[in-house]
């Protein structure tokens, strides 16, 4: 009887020490609060669809504003390997037609693009290739004015500009997924 008091009474404390030294706490919350500061300038800038873009089109909605390159496309079939582990831009485009599908009929949510390659305006290259994968968002090739809007992006793929014109630039380590549930979050706010 002793023997089993004994083993019983082992089992019980081994339990509680695994559990202390086991137990995981909870995972911190992935996404936090955009937070808007600087607003956008004054500009005008046509996409490759020719429509014209001002800030007063990016007022009275939440617009996700998304740099990428077809720089990745254009060097291999296959997704190379990258620097800083950074994923390539062009593999978030899926994403972006998925939401742009989803938002573009709305009035709270819009997505702007700006395909940053080869000659700053140099349109065609960005069409062939929208074209080839059958995405239809807004894209703007003007990397000049890119630079000269979004130029505190450090290095992040994507910004959003709130209904004020105010700009969010989120943490490169956020996930577009994450980008994009804010800003449906923050666009369901009155």
């Amino acid at each position: 009887m002793r023997a089993l008091s004994r083993l019983l009474l082992f089992m019980l404390v081994s339990t509680a020490m695994a559990q202390q030294f086991l137990t995981v706490p909870p995972a911190p919350s992935v996404s936090s609060p955009l937070r808007f500061a600087d607003k956008l300038p004054a500009f005008e800038a046509k996409d490759i669809s020719g429509r014209i873009w001002r800030p007063a089109d990016l007022q009275d909605k939440f617009t996700v504003v998304y740099f990428w390159s077809t720089s990745w496309a254009r060097t291999s079939d296959s997704i190379p390997e990258y620097a800083h582990g950074s994923i390539p831009d062009i593999l978030d485009l899926p994403e972006i037609q998925r939401f742009y599908d989803q938002v573009k009929s709305g009035k709270t949510i819009q997505v702007l693009t700006f395909c940053k390659d080869y000659e700053s305006g140099d349109s065609v290259h960005a069409q062939d290739y929208m074209k080839q994968k059958n995405y239809t968002f807004p894209v703007i090739t003007d990397w000049v004015l890119l630079d000269k809007l979004f130029f505190e992006r450090g290095g992040a793929k994507q910004c959003v500009v709130n209904r004020e014109g105010r700009l969010s630039y989120p943490s490169r380590s956020r996930s577009l997924g994450s980008v994009l549930f804010e800003v449906e979050k923050a666009a369901a706010q009155p």
